[in-house]
């Protein structure tokens, strides 16, 4: 028998749904009727009915927002709104609110009866399907193999129990004896295999395939061969767990962990990194022991992949890197400057040579990394461009990803070509703007003997040092050859086409004094002008 509550603000509705229905024929219980929202959802605590039918419009609380506070409150209570035509929209505005159906009034007795039989058949299935063991068992089943992976990754990330771990162990039917205990973590070395050449999606199903085939191999050999355990992690890592004799269990994971690393590359021509931690006593000592072997893996980033790396075998920094570090930096930097790529790969060369003999944390070469890129974001900033249409939005998101020290060597050297090769191109063609417009205002201004180099310098902003070494370079002439050899052509323009006296040239070409004219005019031809032209008479 189910309950029921009706809530009405209108008597006659309440009595006569009470009264006309045969509520034990229809499989409900009426357990109270109310006339308004607030009177109905006190009684829903006490009542706890499995169906509320409720109007729309009451006085203190509506029938949308008692729905709206059963709903939040009490998540398996059905919703049955009651309201008129002229109200319907407000129905329909309830089933979005998670309302279970609605009537329309006036409601007669067979409706609500066909209704309530409905209702009692829903409620009916419902109870089944929550009752049903062997189908609670079913999906727990299928869950197992999902559940397990979580718990056991659980145990090496957050400190658990021993005896929780032991319950959980019998129940998940896991065999790690002891008495010791190691954990190792394997990870997929990037572009360690070959990228499906299809679309998107069929290269993430061929990405998804190939973690597959890895984590059976590390099964295979972990599992089913040494009675360990094995799991893959949310980062899509695996983690690995055996348990042995004292004496055996370090040798026993790091053979293990060869044989794996060695299957992986014969069978599916890929590479894997495997970190191993220290050995322990107790299974809720595995969280250090994982951490150690998490630790050991990120050395990856200095001795290169498709490694068994433990973290009892690597050697940390030294107290003096930290300022050779520093140094490289700075010769790093300078070397920047200079624009010079050669001199960049150079110093890159002996600073990343530095960490690798130090054996540097990754932690501080990425730091360096970051340090280093805000500087060539800068470079490129500071003379007047914009850094993201060199980087992209977010450049530092792509430092994370590296794996080893010769990639980041290899990227960052990358990265400082880039940046030279922008600005030289940038600055070249600025240069040659500048320039253009040099020339241009010698074009327009050639005429005014007090033309000087000065005047040109001030038109396009720039020193008289930069200007005249900038205007060597492209046109190949200093600023004098270059208004002595424009002044000159255009008097030997003026000699052939006009009738002009030798004088009146001088000045319209800029020479303030006719007898110096002649002079540079038969230095730069082996005329003088009035020889230039007699010869062209002579030649015609």
């Amino acid at each position: 028998m189910y309950k029921l509550i009706v809530v009405d603000d209108e008597d006659e509705v309440r009595e006569g749904i009470r009264l006309k229905t045969d509520w034990n024929a229809c499989g409900f219980e009426l357990a109270g009727d109310y006339s308004n929202g607030r009177d109905a959802l006190e009684a829903v605590e006490q009542l706890r009915p499995d169906v509320i039918i409720t109007d729309i419009c009451m006085p203190f609380m509506d029938g949308l927002e008692l729905a709206q506070n059963v709903a939040l409150l009490y998540r398996d209570i059905r919703i049955v709104i009651v309201t008129g035509h002229e109200h319907f929209e407000y129905a329909q505005q309830a089933i979005k609110l998670k309302v279970h159906d609605y009537l329309l009034k006036p409601v007669n007795l067979r409706e609500i009866t066909c209704f309530l039989q409905k209702m009692k058949q829903e409620l009916d299935e419902e109870r089944l399907r929550r009752e049903d063991l062997s189908l609670l068992r079913l999906r727990l089943n299928e869950s197992l193999p999902l559940l397990r992976e979580r718990f056991l990754e659980k145990i090496v990330t957050t400190p658990v129990r021993e005896a929780e771990i032991e319950r959980k162990f019998r129940y998940f039917q896991l065999d790690l004896a002891g008495p010791a205990y190691v954990a190792l973590v394997a990870d997929l070395d990037e572009n360690g295999y070959r990228e499906a050449e299809t679309n998107a999606a069929q290269a993430a199903d061929y990405t998804e395939l190939h973690r597959f085939a890895v984590f059976n191999i590390f099964e295979e050999i972990f599992v089913k061969e040494r009675g360990g355990a094995a799991f893959r992690t949310r980062d899509d890592k695996i983690g690995l767990l055996l348990s042995g004799q004292n004496r055996e269990l370090e040798s026993a994971a790091q053979t293990a962990a060869e044989q794996a690393r060695y299957a992986v590359e014969k069978y599916l021509r890929s590479s894997v990194s495997i970190g191993v931690g220290r050995m322990c006593q107790l299974r809720s000592e595995l969280r250090q022991s994982y951490q150690e072997a998490c630790s050991a893996l990120e050395y990856r980033f200095l001795y290169g992949r498709g490694r068994v790396l433990s973290n009892q075998d690597v050697e940390y920094g030294k107290q003096g890197e930290r300022a050779g570090y520093n140094v490289f930096e700075k010769k790093l930097i300078a070397a920047l400057k200079t624009g010079k790529a050669d001199l960049v790969s150079e110093e890159l060369e002996e600073g990343f040579n530095q960490l690798r003999r130090a054996a540097s944390p990754p932690r501080r070469c990425y730091a360096s990394a970051h340090r280093l890129l805000v500087v060539l974001m800068n470079m490129v900033t500071d003379a007047g461009f914009d850094d993201e249409e060199l980087f992209g939005e977010d450049p530092f998101s792509q430092i994370p990803p590296i794996q080893t020290i010769d990639d980041l060597q290899n990227w960052l050297d990358f990265n400082c070509r880039r940046v030279i090769a922008f600005l030289s191109e940038q600055r070249a063609g600025l240069s040659a703007w500048q320039v253009q417009q040099a020339t241009a205002y010698i074009e327009q201004h050639f005429s005014d003997p007090e033309l000087a180099l000065g005047q040109v310098c001030q038109h396009v902003y720039l020193s008289a040092s930069y200007f005249s070494a900038l205007f060597k370079q492209h046109t190949g002439s200093t600023f004098v050859e270059y208004v002595t050899r424009l002044r000159i052509g255009k008097a030997k323009e003026l000699l052939a086409l006009t009738c002009l006296k030798s004088y009146h040239i001088a000045s319209r070409v800029g020479y303030a004094d006719p007898q110096y004219f002649s002079v540079i005019f038969k230095r730069m031809t082996g005329f003088t002008p009035k020889e230039y032209r007699a010869s062209l008479k002579e030649s015609l």
